[in-house]
C-alpha cells in the first residue's frame, strides 16, 4: 500500500530538517492534540472535526479504544515466556540473520544519538531491543519493553510500528499522537518488512525519548534500512527454497562453476558418491565423474544437454544425465551449469527402450485454452489422483496418448510408462508381447525368455491404445490379470505379481462392439470405470491457431530457421477446416506450409490442397478466395464469428470465450453483420 509522504510524517516535525528543541508553538500543538484525543474518546468530538491529526492516527485511536485500553494509564504489552520466545526466535531465524548486520550498522550510525532500535515480527512481538546507553536502559524499564514484549494496537494502543503492522506502510508518530498519554514525550519512526509473497514479516523501528530528537530524515533512514533488510531476507528465503527444492527430488543435482568446481550438491548426490571421503563442495567434477567431454562442451558452448548416458569408473555404474543446464548472467555469459543425474538400471533400461517408454507430456504441456479442452484436462487431473482404470475416447489424432502420459506423470512418475498399440501388433504376436514368454516356448523365441509389456509396466502405467482391436480370445486373459494382479508368461508355469495403472484408449464405439459380440461386456465395464472424452480439433476453436503457432515454432527450431508469420487469411482457413485428422493432421500441415512458404509468411496458397479452398462456401457472393487481399478484416471477422457460432450451436457465452471478446461485443457484431438475432438470456 502506497501513501503520500504527509500521511507518514508526523505534523509535529513535518517541517523539521534536523532535530531541534521544542518551542512554544510545539507545546501548544501538543496540548491541542492531547485535548482532541480526549474529546474524541470521551465522545465530545466527532472524528470529522479533528484537523490536527492524520486520519490514519485517528482510526488507530478508535481501534485502540475499542480494545478496551485506557489512554490515561500505562498499557504494558504482555511478555512471552522464555520457551515461547526461543521458539519464536527459531521461526524467525532467517529474518534475524538478514536484519542483524543492518541493525549493527544503525547502532553505529546512531551511537551519539539517544535512541532505541526495535525489530518486531508480524504480530508486534519484539525480536531485538537495542538500547543505545545506560540512561535509555533505565528509562526503558518503565515501559517494560524487552525481547518477547508484544506491542501492537491491541496491547499498548497507537504507536508507529503498530500502525505499520495494520497498514503495511512506513509511519512516524510523535508525542501525544500515541494513544497512551504516558508516551507523550517519545517519538517513533517505523517501516515494514515483507516476505517474498508480500506478506508482513516484521517491522524496523527507531524510538527516541523525546520527539524533538527526530526529523523527516529519521523516517527516511529507517525506511532505507528496512528495504535493505527486506532485500537480504528475500535472498535468504529464495536460497532456502532452492535448498529445499534440491533436497526434495530423488535425483542427484550438482552445481558447478565455469572451472568445473562443485559449488553445491544435494543429499542424493552426496549419497550417490559416498565413496568420496570428503565434502563434494569444493572438488572438481572430474573427481566424481572422470573426464566427460559432454559436460565440458556445455561449459564451453553454453548449450544445454539432455538425456545422455555416461560411464563412471569409480562407481562401476552407468549414469543418465537428465539435463545439464548452463547458468548465464544477465549479459548471457556462461558461469557454470546445473547437472541432474540418475543411476541407470541397465536391464530395465534396455527393455524400456524396446517398449518405447519415454514420456514427454504433462498436464502443463497440453496446449489449448478452449472451454472444451479445459474441462477435459481438469477431469483428467482429478482422475490422475485415483487408482481406477481409465478409458480415453476420441478420434484419431486428438492426443489420447498425450493425456495418458500426463496422467502417468501426475500419478506414477517414478514408474515405467509402457505403451502398446493393439492394432499395430499382428494377432499371432500380441499374446507374447503383452504377457511375455518363457525360453523355448515357440519357434523363434529367445532362449532366455522375455518379459511382456504387463511385467514391464510393474510399478508404472500400462497404456493399451486401440483397445477395440484386441483379439477377442485374449480379452478374458487380460480381464483375469486385472482381477488377480498377476500374470503368467506364455509357456510358463508360475504367476508373476504385477502392479500397474491401466489406461486404455479407442476411437471406436465400444458399446456397439459389445452389442455385436466383438468386445466382452465384462472387460468393457472393467476398463471404463473412469471415462475421458477428448474433443475433436474442429470443436476447439481458437486452439487451432494456438497449436498451429506452437508447431510452427517447434518445426522452425528443429530446422534451425526463423519462425514464419501466419497470415490472417491463412488463420481463417485453418479455423474453417474440419480437421478429420485432428492435431496430427494440423502438425503435418504446418510442416508442409513452413517448407513451402516464401518471405517468412504463410499464406493460404502455402497450405495443403485439402485445406486451401475451404472458405469458398463461407464467403459472401462474388468474393474470390485465390487473392489474399480480396477479403477485408471485417469480412474475415464475419466469417470467423459465423464459423464459431455454428461450432457451438449458437451458444453466445461459449462463442464469446472462443473468440476472445465480451458477450456485449459479440451481440453488437452479430447485429452489425446481420448474422443472427439471438434472444438475450
Amino acid at each position: 500500500m502506497t501513501k503520500p509522504l504527509e500521511h507518514m510524517l508526523s505534523p509535529m516535525i513535518t517541517h523539521r530538517l534536523v532535530p531541534q528543541t521544542l518551542n512554544q508553538n510545539d507545546i501548544i500543538l501538543m496540548e491541542k492534540i492531547r485535548q482532541q484525543k480526549s474529546d474524541l474518546l470521551n465522545q465530545r468530538l466527532d472524528r470529522s472535526q479533528i484537523e490536527l491529526v492524520r486520519p490514519d492516527v485517528v482510526d488507530s485511536w478508535l481501534r485502540s479504544y475499542s480494545y478496551g485500553l485506557d489512554f490515561c494509564d500505562y498499557n504494558y504489552g504482555p511478555v512471552m515466556d522464555q520457551p515461547a520466545l526461543q521458539e519464536r526466535m527459531r521461526e524467525k531465524e532467517l529474518l534475524l540473520q538478514s536484519a542483524d548486520p543492518y541493525i549493527g550498522q544503525l547502532e553505529t550510525m546512531l551511537a551519539n544519538a539517544e535512541c532505541i532500535i526495535l525489530l518486531s515480527d508480524e504480530q508486534g512481538a519484539m525480536l531485538r531491543v537495542i538500547e543505545g546507553s545506560q540512561l535509555l536502559q533505565q528509562q526503558n524499564r518503565r515501559f517494560n519493553l524487552v525481547p518477547g514484549s508484544i506491542w501492537n494496537e491491541e496491547t499498548i494502543g497507537t504507536s508507529a510500528h503498530g500502525i505499520t503492522l495494520v497498514q503495511g506502510t512506513p509511519m512516524q508518530i510523535c508525542g501525544p499522537e500515541h494513544y497512551c498519554e504516558k508516551y507523550d514525550h517519545i517519538s517513533c519512526s517505523s517501516a515494514p518488512i515483507f516476505d517474498i509473497n508480500h506478506n508482513m514479516a516484521g517491522t524496523l523501528c527507531i524510538v527516541t525519548p523525546s520527539f524533538n530528537h527526530q526529523s523527516s530524515q529519521s523516517l527516511g533512514l529507517v525506511v532505507s534500512m528496512a528495504w535493505a533488510v527486506q532485500n537480504q531476507f528475500h535472498l535468504a528465503l529464495n536460497n532456502e527454497l532452492l535448498s529445499i527444492t534440491l533436497e526434495a527430488t530423488d535425483e542427484a543435482i550438482i552445481t558447478i562453476n565455469r572451472s568445473g568446481m562443485i559449488v553445491k550438491a544435494n543429499v542424493v548426490a552426496r549419497r550417490m558418491f559416498n565413496y568420496i571421503d570428503q565434502e563434494l563442495t569444493g572438488i572438481h567434477v572430474d573427481t566424481l565423474l572422470g573426464q566427460q567431454p559432454l559436460l565440458a562442451s556445455v561449459l564451453e558452448s553454453g548449450q544445454p544437454l539432455f538425456d545422455a548416458e555416461i560411464e563412471v569408473e569409480n562407481l562401476n555404474q552407468g549414469l543418465a544425465i537428465r539435463s545439464a543446464q548452463p547458468l548465464k548472467d544477465h549479459a548471457g555469459h556462461n558461469f557454470g551449469c546445473v547437472i541432474t543425474l540418475k543411476k541407470i538400471n541397465r536391464i530395465r533400461t534396455m527393455e524400456n527402450r524396446r517398449a518405447g517408454l519415454e514420456t514427454r507430456f504433462s498436464f502443463d504441456k497440453i496446449i489449448g485454452s478452449s472451454p472444451q479442452l479445459l474441462r477435459v484436462t481438469e477431469t483428467a487431473r482429478k482422475f490422475a489422483g485415483l487408482e481406477a482404470n481409465i478409458l480415453i475416447q476420441g478420434e484419431s489424432g486428438t492426443g489420447k496418448e498425450m493425456f495418458a502420459q500426463a496422467i502417468h506423470n501426475a500419478s506414477r512418475p517414478q514408474g515405467s510408462f509402457v505403451a502398446v498399440n493393439c492394432a499395430a501388433i499382428p494377432k499371432t504376436l500380441i499374446e507374447s508381447e503383452l504377457f511375455g514368454y518363457e525360453g523355448g516356448s515357440f519357434t523363434g523365441a529367445e532362449r532366455q525368455g522375455r518379459p511382456g509389456k504387463l511385467e514391464l509396466a510393474h510399478g508404472g502405467t500400462l497404456f493399451l491404445d486401440e483397445i477395440g482391436d484386441m483379439p477377442l480370445e485374449l480379452q478374458p486373459v487380460l480381464l483375469r490379470v486385472l482381477e488377480e494382479k498377476k500374470v503368467m508368461r506364455v509357456g510358463g508355469n508360475r504367476y508373476i505379481p504385477v502392479d500397474f495403472r491401466l489406461i486404455t484408449a479407442t476411437n471406436k464405439n465400444l458399446p456397439v462392439q459389445v452389442e455385436n459380440g466383438q468386445f466382452r461386456k465384462d472387460l468393457y465395464y472393467r476398463l471404463q470405470v473412469l471415462k475421458i472424452d477428448i474433443p475433436a480439433l474442429k470443436e476447439r476453436g481458437a486452439d487451432i491457431i494456438q497449436l498451429a503457432r506452437y508447431f510452427m515454432a517447434s518445426i522452425a527450431h528443429r530446422q534451425q530457421i526463423p519462425v514464419p508469420i501466419l497470415s490472417d487469411l491463412a488463420s481463417l482457413q485453418l479455423l474453417h477446416y474440419d480437421w478429420p485428422g485432428n492435431v496430427r493432421q494440423l502438425e503435418n500441415a504446418m510442416l508442409y506450409a513452413i517448407n513451402i512458404c516464401q518471405d517468412g509468411i504463410i499464406n493460404p496458397r502455402d497450405l495443403p490442397e485439402e485445406i486451401r479452398d475451404t472458405l469458398a462456401s463461407a464467403l459472401p457472393p462474388g468474393k474470390a478466395v485465390k487473392a489474399e487481399s480480396n477479403l477485408s478484416l471485417k469480412e474475415m471477422e464475419r466469417i470467423m464469428i459465423a464459423q464459431t457460432l455454428a461450432q457451438v450451436n449458437n451458444k453466445i457465452s461459449e462463442a464469446a470465450v472462443l473468440l476472445g471478446m465480451s458477450r456485449s461485443t459479440l451481440y453488437r457484431k452479430l447485429k452489425e453483420y446481420k448474422l443472427t438475432k439471438p434472444e438475450r438470456a
